[in-house]
């Protein structure tokens, strides 16, 4: 996979701030879904450590993977998010790179994980 990019999801799944950060520039600009976007690494920290102790845990599926340009890569993923009561949802996703080097100095994702905190009536519903 381009750039190490299994490693960086590697991170992502097993909650390493300090190993996923290190995959990005040190003046990333990060924006996950409709949150704010997190400029540097101690912003992303502090936003994915706080997204992480939402849920019980993570696993990224990569499906398809489209180099776009030179420095900006496509990933299309399935996420499977364990919530806090144990129940696993999975939602699609697709995230936009753009790289300087080997490292993500913009990366934004495209993801709705309202089903992850929803009802589980609401999710069984849909």
């Amino acid at each position: 996979m381009a750039r190490n990019l299994q490693e960086t999801f590697d991170s992502i799944d097993k909650q390493d701030a300090a190993g996923f950060v290190a995959g990005l520039t040190d003046d990333v600009l990060f924006t996950f879904g409709n949150h704010p976007s997190a400029v540097g690494h101690e912003a992303v920290i502090a936003g994915v450590e706080a997204f992480w102790s939402s849920i019980g845990g993570l696993r990224h599926r990569i499906q398809d993977l489209w180099e776009a340009e030179p420095n900006v890569t496509v990933v299309w993923l399935l996420v499977d998010y364990t919530r806090l009561d144990g129940q696993v949802v999975t939602v699609p996703c697709v995230d936009i790179l753009r790289w300087t080097g080997d490292k993500i100095s913009d990366w934004r994702i495209v993801v709705d994980v309202a089903p992850v905190y929803a009802p589980l009536d609401a999710i069984a519903a849909s």
